[in-house]
C-alpha cells in the first residue's frame, strides 16, 4: 500500500506482457477512482471551475525557480525541465506499481487536462526506478491521456531530483506478488511558464483547485 509522506535489466517479452495486463488493471482502477471523484464533485457543485479571486490558497508564499530535473524519458532521451519553458507545468512523484494514491492523484490531473483550456503538460517522475525502467514507462504511457511524459533514470539520480523537490519516500517490503512498495509524498507541483515554482497540492487536492491556479497563471501572463 502507498502512504502519502514521500542498473536496469532489459524486459524479457514474457514480463512486458505480464507488465501490460498489470497496465490495464492500473488504468481500469484508476478510472474507477477517477469517477468515484467526479461525482463527489458533482454532488458538491453543479458548475466547472468558477473563475478565480483573490490569491491561491495553495501558492508558494515567494516566487522562486524549481529545483532541476535531469533525468531520462520512456524512449531513454535525457529530460530537462528547462525544455518546457513557456508552458506551465505539473510535477507529480510516484510509480506505476502503487495501488491507491498515485491512480487517485492521475485520476485528478486527467480531470485537469479535460479541464483547463491551457493543457499544461504533466511530468510522471518515478521514485522506484529499479522497476520503472524507461522500457515499462514506454508501455505505462500508451495507457495515458496526452500530455504526460514520464521520468525515471539511476537510483542516485532520482533520489538526487527528488531531494531538491523536498521529495521523500521510502521502499516497504509487503510480502506481496508485486515485491514491496514505496511510502511517498504525494503532492502535485506547479511551475509556471517561465519556470518557477508557484504552488504545491497535497494529496485529495481536486482538479478544479487545479484548473483554478492554472487560470490565475494564464491571465498573470496576459496582464
Amino acid at each position: 500500500m502507498s502512504v502519502p509522506i514521500g542498473s536496469r535489466a532489459a524486459p524479457t517479452p514474457s514480463l512486458l506482457a505480464g507488465h501490460r495486463t498489470f497496465l490495464l488493471a492500473m488504468t481500469l482502477a484508476a478510472v474507477t477512482l477517477f469517477t468515484a471523484a467526479f461525482v463527489k464533485g458533482l454532488l458538491l457543485t453543479d458548475s466547472g471551475p468558477s473563475t478565480p479571486t483573490g490569491p491561491s490558497p495553495f501558492a508558494y508564499p515567494e516566487v522562486r525557480p524549481a529545483p532541476a530535473i535531469g533525468l531520462i524519458d520512456q524512449d531513454e532521451q535525457a529530460f530537462d525541465l528547462a525544455s518546457l519553458r513557456g508552458q506551465a507545468v505539473l510535477v507529480f512523484f510516484g510509480y506505476t506499481h502503487c495501488p491507491d494514491v498515485c491512480p487517485a492523484t492521475i485520476g485528478q490531473l486527467n480531470h485537469v487536462l479535460e479541464l483547463s483550456p491551457t493543457r499544461p503538460r504533466i511530468l510522471f517522475v518515478t521514485i522506484d526506478p529499479e522497476r520503472d525502467t524507461p522500457a515499462f514507462l514506454r508501455e505505462y504511457l500508451k495507457y495515458m491521456p496526452a500530455g504526460y511524459t514520464p521520468l525515471t533514470g539511476t537510483a542516485t539520480q532520482v533520489r538526487t531530483v527528488a531531494d531538491a523537490w523536498g521529495v521523500r519516500y521510502a521502499r516497504v517490503e509487503t510480502g506481496s506478488a508485486n515485491g514491496y512498495a514505496m511510502a511517498h509524498t504525494a503532492d502535485v507541483y506547479l511551475v509556471d511558464a517561465q519556470g518557477n515554482l508557484r504552488a504545491h497540492y497535497p494529496f485529495g487536492t481536486q482538479a478544479p483547485a487545479i484548473v483554478a491556479d492554472l487560470e490565475r497563471l494564464d491571465a498573470e501572463a496576459r496582464s
